[in-house]
C-alpha cells in the first residue's frame, strides 16, 4: 500500500501544525522576502496541499508539484471547491522548471516542511531538486527546506506515534525504522495507520526507503550545489532561530537562493 493513495487520511494525519506553519511562511515572506501580500509561493511535493489552499485564501499566488496522481488530484478538487485556481501539477520533484509549472514569473519563496526531501534516496537526485528549486526562486529568494537530520552515533528515535481525531474519523500512526545501511546512507521505514470510524475499521501499512543526512553531510550536499545561503536555522515549532550541533535532529533551513550555476 501507498500512504499517498489515501489523500484523506494523509490530510488528516498532517493537520495539526497548520496555524504555526502558516504563521512561520507569513513571518518569513515579510522578514526574507519584503512580501506582504499577494507573495508567489511554490511547494514541492505538495501532498494534499494542505498549506496551499490555505496562502492561496490569503491572497498568495500558489503553486504545488506531486508525483502522485491522487494527491494532486484532492488539492485541485479542495482549491476548486473554494473557487480558487486548480494549480497543483502532476511532476517529479527532480526535474521541474517554471515552463513545467506552467508560470512566466519566478516565486519568492518554495518550501517544504515535511521530510519530503528524504525521499530522493540518491545524492545525484538530491542535486537535482536543489538546482530546480534555485532556478525557479527569484534571486535572494527562499527555500523553507524541513527534515530530520540523523544525529552523531545511533539515531535518538527509531519510532514515533501519533493520535489524530476529525469528526468520526479517528486515526493512530505509527512510524518506525525497519533497517539502516549507514554506508548506503539508505533507512527504511514503515508508516502503519488504524483508521476508525463508526462503521469501519481499517488498517494501511507502507514501507519506503529515504535517505539520511547527518548535519554536516546535509551541509557538504549545499557546498556542493552551491546555489544557496544558510541564512538561520529553525527547529519545527518555528519559535526562534536555532543553533545547530551534531545532536541536531529537526530542523527548517532557511535558505537564500545565489545567482550562481
Amino acid at each position: 500500500m501507498n500512504i499517498y493513495d489515501y489523500p484523506t487520511l494523509y490530510d488528516v494525519l498532517f493537520s495539526d501544525s497548520w496555524k504555526r506553519e502558516i504563521e512561520f511562511l507569513k513571518t518569513a515572506l515579510q522578514h526574507y522576502c519584503n512580501v506582504t501580500e499577494q507573495g508567489r509561493i511554490f511547494e514541492p511535493a505538495c501532498g494534499t496541499g494542505r498549506l496551499l489552499w490555505r496562502l492561496a485564501q490569503l491572497g498568495h499566488n500558489i503553486v504545488g508539484l506531486d508525483l502522485n496522481p491522487h494527491t494532486v488530484a484532492f488539492c485541485n478538487k479542495r482549491l476548486k471547491r473554494h473557487g480558487l485556481p486548480e494549480s497543483a501539477i502532476l511532476g517529479d520533484m527532480t526535474h521541474f522548471s517554471l515552463n513545467d509549472l506552467q508560470q512566466k514569473k519566478s516565486f519568492d519563496l518554495v518550501f517544504n516542511f515535511v521530510s519530503s526531501f528524504l525521499h530522493l534516496t540518491s545524492e545525484t537526485a538530491a542535486i537535482s531538486h536543489l538546482h530546480a528549486a534555485a532556478d525557479v526562486l527569484k534571486p535572494n529568494g527562499i527555500y523553507l527546506l524541513g527534515l530530520h537530520l540523523l544525529p552523531r552515533g545511533n539515531a535518538v528515535c527509531s519510532q514515533e506515534h501519533w493520535a489524530v481525531r476529525h469528526g468520526s474519523l479517528s486515526l493512530q500512526s505509527q512510524l518506525r525504522r525497519l533497517s539502516f545501511n549507514r554506508q548506503q546512507r539508505i533507512e527504511t521505514v514503515e508508516f502503519r495507520i488504524k483508521a476508525t470510524t463508526p462503521k469501519q475499521h481499517y488498517e494501511i501499512i507502507d514501507t519506503f526507503p529515504l535517505r539520511t543526512y547527518s548535519l554536516q553531510q546535509f551541509q557538504s550536499l549545499l557546498k556542493k550545489v552551491n546555489r544557496f545561503n544558510v541564512l538561520e536555522t529553525f527547529d519545527f515549532h518555528f519559535q526562534s532561530p536555532v543553533q545547530l550541533n551534531s545532536q541536531t535532529e529537526d530542523v527548517v533551513f532557511v535558505l537564500s537562493a545565489t545567482n550562481k550555476n
